[in-house]
Order: structure tokens, then C-alpha cells, then sequence
């Protein structure tokens, strides 16, 4: 399908199944042209053989889709001395997979910080941020942090702080909807304008607050239309994927099913063609 230029639509595939040929037959169905590579056979993508990452990458290009970024999980465990190594290599087998499905976006977190201890943490948390930051540029990749809803970053005015300090080219923004939602708070108030200039890339998926609901998109509190408005209003460009959490929701991923993954593309194009916006 056609789109909006600068606008690509793409999706985390282990959300439609944990088969692979699932996956991209469906995202081919639907146009949507991108594929977020977090798992294939339950497996997670820092685990995947090279033998295994090369079929993700043909399968793709059989059906004229692309790879759109590698989902890790990197960082998502306890700001903690010990975890600090530990993330760092698995970002190294991070980048050794996006090399392999010739991808430069790698989806990464900041750490969880104990609760009342955001403030006195940060300048640690920026310095273990840095760090990773600079093995991004040394191996050619774009690191794009994700405001996921138990981490440090996930606060505006400490997401603000770590992008002031190493935003850039190589380290860029992940924003999710419906994370800001659970957080309590919103998206034109408490993180447009400021972010759009570090965002990179749109994560969808709409949340409401009571009850902590996840909703196909514009059905929620995400504010997504407006943000949609502001965003082709500014001249912002960037990929949309689709993680629509609609069956089931964890700490490393959720899933939706080939059914509920419909609704969720559906859903976006209808609020996005609200705002002029086609994909």
C-alpha cells in the first residue's frame, strides 16, 4: 500500500504468531512492509543462530518486506553494577543480529531504578546510557529508546535529561502511547513538542489509564490523532509499528494473534487517515 512520504508502517511480528512464515505472510496481507524482529519460534532475537537470523532476512526480502529494527530487551533489568556488563554484551549480540538482517535500528530501555532514588541515579544511568551509546557509533547502528512504563526513562523529565545529554544521530527515541498512558501521563502535555525532535520512531498502541486497558489505536488516552496532526504539521518523518499488546501483555513483549493484529493495523489507519496521514 502506499503511504504518506516519510511515513512507513511496520510491526512487531511475534505479536501475530511464533511462526515465521506467520508472520511475514501476514504483514505482506496487510501492506505492512516492516518487520520489528523481537522473537521467531518463541526464541528471543539475542538468541537466534546466524542460520536463523538469515531466515528472517530472506523470508522478508521473498515477500518484498524489510526488517525495520531488532526489538532487544537490552537494559531491562535493575540499575545495578553487575547488570551494566552484562547489558552491554548483550547489546554487542544485538548489533552482531542487526548486521546480519542488514538493520540499523536496535530498540533498547534504560534501566529500573528503585523507587524515590530517579533523581540521585541519573547522572549513573546517562553514564551506563553513554557507554552503550558510543559502541552504537563505533559499529554503525542507531539506538532507539523506548519510554517502557517500569524504567527510568520513562518519566518525561528523565527522558529529557538523558536525550539533552547523548541524543543524536546514533542514539534516538522510541515513543509508545500507550506506555506513557500507564505511566499517568500525556503525550501534548507532558512530552510533545520537547521529544519530537529526538523521536526516531512511533510505537502503537493505545492505552486507557483506568484499569490499565490496552486499545487499538485512537480508542484510548494516547492522544494520537493530535499527536498524528502535530507531527505532519511539524514535517516529522519516521516508521509507525504497530505493537498492539490487544491478547496479552508482559515484561518482554506481548501478543495480539492474526485477528486482534488486523484490528490493530486497521485501527491506525483510520486514526492516521484522520490527520492526513496514509499507510
Amino acid at each position: 500500500m502506499g503511504g504518506t512520504q516519510g511515513f512507513c508502517l511496520s510491526g512487531f511480528a511475534d505479536e501475530i504468531s511464533p511462526d515465521l512464515n506467520v508472520q511475514v505472510s501476514t504483514l505482506d496481507r496487510l501492506g505492512v512492509k516492516g518487520l520489528d524482529l523481537r522473537s521467531v519460534g518463541g526464541v528471543n532475537v539475542l538468541d537466534l543462530s546466524i542460520t536463523e537470523l538469515q531466515k528472517v532476512h530472506d523470508a522478508c526480502a521473498e515477500k518484498g518486506l524489510h526488517v525495520q529494527a531488532i526489538g532487544s530487551p537490552v537494559n531491562k533489568v535493575a540499575f545495578e553494577p553487575l547488570n551494566e556488563a552484562r547489558e552491554f554484551d548483550k547489546l554487542r549480540r544485538a548489533i552482531k543480529a542487526a548486521h546480519r538482517v542488514n538493520v540499523k535500528r536496535i530498540r533498547i530501555f534504560t534501566p529500573m531504578v528503585a523507587e524515590g532514588q530517579n533523581e540521585a541515579a541519573g547522572p549513573k544511568v546517562i553514564a551506563w546510557m553513554l557507554a552503550q551509546k558510543k559502541l552504537a557509533q563505533d559499529e554503525g547502528v542507531v539506538l532507539i529508546h523506548e519510554n517502557d512504563d517500569r524504567y527510568w526513562g520513562a518519566h518525561p523529565e528523565n527522558a529529557k535529561r538523558l536525550m539533552e545529554v547523548i541524543g543524536g544521530n546514533s542514539f534516538r527515541f522510541a515513543y509508545d502511547f500507550a506506555n506513557t498512558v500507564l505511566q499517568g501521563y500525556r503525550t501534548m502535555t507532558d512530552w510533545f513538542p520537547w521529544i519530537v525532535p529526538y523521536i526516531d520512531t512511533l510505537h502503537i498502541k493505545d492505552a486507557i489509564q483506568d484499569g490499565h486497558q490496552i486499545v487499538p489505536a485512537g480508542e484510548g488516552e494516547g492522544e494520537l490523532l493530535e499527536a498524528f496532526q502535530y507531527l505532519v504539521a511539524t514535517g516529522w518523518q519516521g516508521p509507525l509499528t504497530i505493537e498492539p499488546h490487544l491478547a496479552a501483555a508482559g515484561p518482554m513483549g506481548g501478543f495480539s494473534g492474526e485477528a486482534l493484529f488486523e484490528v490493530a493495523v486497521t485501527a491506525l489507519r483510520k486514526v492516521a487517515g484522520e490527520a492526513g496521514i496514509n499507510v
